[in-house]
């Protein structure tokens, strides 16, 4: 279970989070969505401490973290939390100078110290999950964006994380290849696997998510199901938001 309790974040005199809560079971999968500026990403990194929320609560994979102005959290507590999630961002960020496989294995050998012969055994079914079974020994500059991004979603499986974290994993890719990265997304939330996603694909978030937070200047404005936050919301900044989505699709 993921819970979050009155969690603020600033960066300097500037309030990006004002007292977020919320709450997500295991196997579900929480969208996240909102104008630019709602503090969404901001809240995602927050998941697996990229960035160190100012005050509140964090419970995520058997631990929980207590934040306090100016307090420290140990390196220790971090790497542990991080283990324990996967991060998949917009831009891929895979390493240039590896093939895909070894872009999986990376982390499993440097990170969880498994052999080689262990890690390169994972990254091919890893990969071969994500359709790219003939791509492993391609180099990142080898590969459409929608590859790259799904070896990306191998990477970040590889280490078998509790929950994964996607940042608008279709913000940088051409319309053509949105489908081919959703559908892996969309089969590992019918497998049960735990996520949160920020995303500003509204038709994915209604398909794929158990719980839709719609966010505004740093609050939650909207929170329930997609038919509740997508359909039935009566906040008039939700509803000129929602229709000017709708408007551009």
């Amino acid at each position: 279970m993921i819970e979050i309790q009155d969690l603020h974040k600033s960066f300097g005199p500037l309030q990006v989070l004002k007292g977020i809560d919320l709450r997500l079971e295991h196997g579900k999968v929480l969208v996240i969505i909102g104008p630019s500026g709602s503090g969404k990403t901001t809240l995602l990194r927050c998941f697996n401490l990229l960035e160190i929320p100012d005050r509140g609560t964090l419970q995520l994979a058997g631990l929980r973290i207590d934040f306090t102005d100016n307090r420290q959290i140990p390196r220790k507590t971090v790497l542990s939390l991080r283990q324990k999630t996967g991060m998949v961002f917009q831009s891929y960020n895979l390493f240039p100078h590896m093939t895909s496989l070894g872009n999986v294995m990376e982390g499993q050998v440097t990170v969880q110290k498994r052999s080689r012969e262990v890690a390169k055994k994972r990254g091919l079914e890893l990969l071969a999950k994500v359709g790219l079974a003939d791509k492993t020994e391609s180099y990142p500059h080898q590969l459409s964006g929608g590859q790259q991004q799904r070896v990306a979603i191998a990477r970040a499986m590889a280490v078998e994380p509790e929950v994964l974290l996607f940042d608008e994993p279709t913000s940088a890719l051409d319309p053509e290849l949105v489908g081919e990265v959703l559908k892996v997304i969309r089969q590992l939330a019918a497998e049960g696997m735990t996520m949160v996603i920020v995303t500003h694909e509204m038709k994915f978030a209604a398909d794929v998510a158990d719980t839709i937070i719609l966010m505004d200047q740093g609050v939650i404005l909207e929170q329930g199901t997609p038919q509740q936050v997508l359909r039935q919301t009566r906040n008039p900044r939700a509803l000129q938001f929602l229709n000017r989505l709708i408007g551009e699709e």
